[in-house]
């Protein structure tokens, strides 16, 4: 018998206001963290807010600035618990990076997240750096993709 895959596409776009509702619901630590609410809130405002829907619904987002050292960054990404392993991940990481106007593109993740860590490695990010003491014994590894903007 032939195994059939389903092809889900996916529309990106910039976040809108009337998607943060949504986008924190999608988020499980924004929804009893407050500031990080409102840090969602901040990107959707000011436009850094990339999102992914498939088949009608959000299925991720990802917030791109440059408040690390002028350089781009991303500090969060989250993808919706139905829509993991999909390629949400590495399609919103692909479009940060094509609408990233430095030529450094930064990410980071906690030591503990190998899910992160392994989709920045399949999206082409490698290890540049770590911050000690942001979490109690879990250290931030930061990591870059050079962008093609010179």
């Amino acid at each position: 018998m032939a195994v059939i895959e389903s092809v889900v596409t996916f529309t990106v776009r910039t976040g809108l206001a009337s998607d943060l509702h949504v986008l924190v619901e999608l988020d499980e630590y924004a929804q009893s963290h407050p500031e990080r609410a409102a840090s969602i809130s901040a990107g959707v405002s000011n436009g850094e807010c990339i999102l992914a829907e498939a088949e009608g619904e959000v299925a991720g987002f990802v917030i791109l600035n440059y408040s690390f050292f002028g350089f781009g960054f991303i500090p969060l990404i989250v993808v919706a618990a139905s829509h993991r392993r999909r390629g949400v991940g590495l399609r919103l990481l692909s479009e940060a990076q094509l609408r990233c106007t430095s030529r450094k593109l930064f990410t980071s993740a906690n030591g503990s997240n190998r899910a992160a860590r392994a989709l920045f490695a399949r999206a082409g990010f490698v290890r540049s750096g770590i911050v000690e003491n942001l979490d109690q014994d879990d250290p931030e590894i930061i990591f870059i993709k050079r962008s093609g903007v010179p």
